[in-house]
């Protein structure tokens, strides 16, 4: 709530200070920080300049001529009369702790993919990496059958991804390398923006320094697939894949 209030700039320069102090130490909030300060204007670019209504206007005159009343004026003065545009902000600003915990996991999974993730068993048949990951982790790994004319397994290990324990999946496809996590996170719920639903998965799609990521749900637990390839194919990889059990 401080990082909206200071992007919105309503804190006075004191608290200014502070916040931009800790922002200048702080990798993980800077970069939150950026993030949003983008979505916001890019956001108000699009919405245009909203002004708001006679009603509106008048309603709010009568309140600061009568403080008296305030306590009496129902809800409906803040959603019942504020624009569209101004709704669609404050719902990104109540949004924002939900979906925050999105961007650094994407973050992750394109920097262990681009890094090369650690294969600590080599193998090519999808049931025995599933047993061997259930050995491992603390939930039922079931893995897409992607077909091995589309994908093949090459081997699977064990990562951390916002300080969760994750199962890692190394795939080749033609002349691409594919990388696929399954983690227990609750917590990461994209935008919904950015998600859409193909067959019976709701798929949402993102792309971070050249390579696509594709997020989506089975059985409770989150999948991560990165890669090179186009964001079309991505999709269609993961739509005719036959995820969980």
């Amino acid at each position: 709530m401080m990082l909206q209030i200071f992007l919105d700039g309503e804190l006075d320069s004191g608290e200014s200070w502070l916040v931009q102090s800790h922002l200048e130490s702080c990798r993980e909030c800077s970069r939150l920080a950026e993030y949003h300060g983008r979505f916001t204007r890019a956001l108000r670019a699009r919405l245009g300049r909203v002004t708001a209504p006679d009603e509106l206007r008048e309603e709010i005159q009568s309140m600061l001529s009568s403080p008296s009343s305030w306590g009496a004026r129902p809800n409906r003065l803040l959603w019942g009369t504020v624009p569209v545009a101004a709704a669609v902000l404050v719902m990104v600003a109540l949004t924002w702790t939900v979906t925050s915990a999105f961007t650094p996991m994407v973050d992750e999974v394109v920097k262990q993919h681009s890094t090369g993730p650690r294969v600590e068993m080599a193998a090519t048949d999808t049931s025995a990496i599933e047993n061997w990951l259930r050995s491992k982790v603390d939930f039922n790994v079931a893995l897409p059958r992607f077909g091995k004319r589309r994908l093949s397994p090459m081997g699977a290990g064990l990562s951390r991804l916002a300080r969760h324990r994750a199962a890692m999946v190394s795939y080749s496809g033609g002349n691409r390398s594919y990388s696929l996590f399954v983690v227990d996170a609750p917590e990461v719920k994209p935008p919904a923006n950015l998600c859409q639903r193909v067959r019976r998965y709701r798929l949402c799609l993102t792309e971070r320094k050249g390579y696509t990521v594709v997020m989506w749900r089975s059985r409770g637990l989150l999948y991560t697939m990165v890669g090179d390839a186009p964001a079309a194919e991505m999709v269609e990889l993961v739509a005719a894949s036959a995820s969980g059990r």
